[in-house]
């Protein structure tokens, strides 16, 4: 039998792979072009977005006041307790403005609050 050559062709592609390379980065690049825009899109006009985040600094604002204006009070009514606890005059003070209690003998004359 007789043998039959078959000559080796020489290997090559007819893919550039280089090619597709550029290519798939490309859209890989227009693709996350796309999205971030979406993304910034639905994130500054939605009800989610910013006018959400304005929403919690000012709450966030108003909250630090509110601490502001507790932490003030608890240092008067800190400073209250000492009073009361030093001086039986604070005691009598209290007892007169705040539960309009008198001592015997006394005549009390109470004001309309304003």
């Amino acid at each position: 039998m007789p043998y039959t050559y078959f000559p080796m062709l020489p290997s090559v592609s007819t893919h550039d792979a280089r090619r597709a390379t550029n290519v798939t980065l490309k859209f890989v690049g227009l693709l996350s072009t796309v999205l971030t825009l979406v993304f910034f899109i639905s994130f500054v006009f939605s009800d989610r977005g910013l006018p959400e985040l304005q929403h919690a600094r000012n709450r966030v604002a108003d909250l630090r006041k509110d601490i502001a204006q507790l932490e003030a009070e608890n240092m008067r009514l800190r400073a209250e307790i000492e009073s009361v606890k030093k001086s039986s005059y604070a005691i009598e003070r209290i007892a007169r403005e705040d539960l309009g209690m008198s001592k015997k003998g006394e005549t009390v004359y109470m004001l309309p609050k304003k």
